[in-house]
């Protein structure tokens, strides 16, 4: 089992909220076991914002779903490792067990909110339901909670917006509702999945503002899965990279942009243009996320690795480089000591 020394060496402690422990979901399809999350470990603690980044196709998403036991079955199955919450192991719980910590303990902000949310139930109406299930108060007062809830989210005249439906709204108020409905029952787990994807650049700034208010309010934990470093480099404590439906990085945020300790890690941060720079074309890693049903032999990122030796077609594990900074390279040592030759692309703090 290809643990981390985090997870090998650190017992379950009060702080460690959430910890997921080598975790494996598949996709069984009548060609192929798709293996889109295989052994993905790490852990998240109150008041803590962890940011999990990788290209499309890396497992970010599909990992959330996992967490909440969202993954449609069939074709998908967690068919190995724990999700431990508050030292319980959600992956043994039931149906019954699991919706009663869905949206009350550990609730999620998705994608796409128009697709999310219902659109033949108002705004309002999907935040009540949430309340009268979770918190048991009366359709009046949970009512009134919704309110609030909209009205502390900033959406402007909240008593009127409560009875409106999504496609009355804008893509940011939309968002917007989410948070709130996210939010409404104080989870101790918020997990948000690409939340400013589809936003412009202003209302992008003003949720991730709302989030780290909201957050520092209700001292919650935040796993928030995006592919914009930029995003990261202002809200992540730590970071998890993700490719191929492992983890290949681990570490703190600025030890992440400082001194990143992996090939793919090191390629994301140079394909981000840079202030003042001019260029005929934006960077890219060569190649594409390798199809899960076929992964390559060893490393998974050495077909498109600049600096892939031999020794990459055995398979590296997640390990201790730097402390708490791990990583899933057999060359991580010399990236470390930036004795490697041929050098990674530079990357600016």
């Amino acid at each position: 089992m290809d643990r981390p020394s985090f997870i090998v060496d650190r017992p379950s402690s009060a702080d460690a909220l959430l910890r997921v422990e080598d975790l494996k979901t598949y996709f069984y399809t009548d060609t192929a076991v798709i293996k889109a999350v295989d052994g993905v470990s790490f852990e998240v603690n109150a008041g803590e914002t962890l940011a999990v980044v990788g290209e499309s196709g890396s497992g970010k998403s599909v990992t959330a779903l996992s967490i909440l036991k969202l993954v449609a079955s069939p074709p998908g199955r967690i068919v190995g490792g724990r999700i431990l919450f508050k030292g319980r192991d959600l992956v043994n719980l039931s149906n019954a067990e699991m919706r009663a910590i869905r949206g009350k303990e550990i609730s999620m902000i998705f994608q796409e909110p128009m697709t999310a949310l219902n659109p033949v139930y108002t705004c309002g109406e999907q935040i009540i339901e949430t309340l009268v299930l979770h918190e048991h108060l009366t359709r009046r007062d949970a009512k009134t909670r919704a309110i609030e809830m909209l009205d502390r989210v900033g959406i402007p005249a909240a008593r009127q917006r409560v009875d409106e439906y999504p496609h009355q709204m804008s893509g940011g108020m939309r968002q917007r509702v989410m948070i709130a409905m996210a939010l409404a029952c104080k989870p101790a787990v918020v997990i948000a999945d690409e939340p400013t994807t589809a936003l412009d650049v202003t209302i992008q700034a003003q949720i991730l503002e709302l989030l780290g208010e909201l957050q520092r309010e209700l001292g919650m934990a935040v796993i928030l899965i995006t592919h914009d470093l930029g995003v990261v480099a202002e809200t992540a404590d730590r970071v998890a990279v993700m490719y191929a439906g492992q983890v290949v990085e681990y570490s703190n945020v600025l030890d992440t942009f400082t001194k990143p300790m992996h090939p793919y890690t090191a390629g994301l941060q140079a394909s981000l243009p840079k202030l003042g720079e001019v260029v005929d074309r934006l960077r890219v890693i060569p190649g594409t996320v390798p199809n899960p049903a076929r992964f390559p032999v060893g490393c998974r990122f050495h077909p498109r690795c600049p600096v892939m030796v031999e020794q990459c077609l055995q398979d590296p594990a997640l390990e201790s480089i730097d402390g708490a900074h791990l990583s899933r390279c057999w060359r991580a040592r010399e990236i470390a000591a930036r004795t490697l030759d041929p050098a990674p692309p530079p990357v600016k703090a």
